[in-house]
């Protein structure tokens, strides 16, 4: 599966983003992605088991209860569980998703027709402006020709 920049420019047009792999710890990624997300001017749905707010954003407990207009999400989390969130993802209609470097697994790429998937890549390493330890990540992939075109 060929991963160009073309697939990500179109996964960030859409400005409704549900998150799975949201933690209450402020340190860890996916608590990263939200944030960065909510400064960018995204609508974000965190998706918590147990958490009623992260970060001051509404969570919801699965993506049975997100509403219809969220179309995008990101995963990040063990690899072991991110193709049964791509399943459910794609059953309730969601086109485009982005499986976080290191949340896929060798099976992750069978799921992948009929969507927009980004895998293998860091989600803030694209969001823009880069920043941080991120944007450290993107000049060493771009020096080395590894960036999608």
């Amino acid at each position: 599966m060929t991963i160009t920049k073309a697939n990500i420019d179109i996964f960030l047009t859409h400005k409704n983003i549900a998150v799975i792999g949201a933690s209450a710890r402020t340190k860890k990624f996916g608590n990263e992605v939200i944030k960065e997300l909510v400064k960018k001017g995204y609508a974000v749905y965190p998706i918590h088991l147990t958490a009623e707010t992260l970060e001051g954003v509404k969570c919801y407990h699965s993506i049975g209860e997100l509403p219809a207009e969220v179309q995008s999400i990101h995963i990040s989390t063990n690899n072991k569980k991110a193709n049964d969130i791509i399943v459910a993802a794609k059953q309730k209609g969601m086109t485009q998703i982005w499986v976080q470097q290191r949340s896929e697994n060798e099976k992750t790429y069978d799921l992948a027709n009929g969507v927009n998937m980004i895998t293998n890549q860091c989600f803030l390493m694209h969001l823009g402006p880069v920043k941080g330890g991120h944007k450290f990540h993107r000049s060493i992939k771009s020096f080395f020709g590894k960036l999608p075109k």
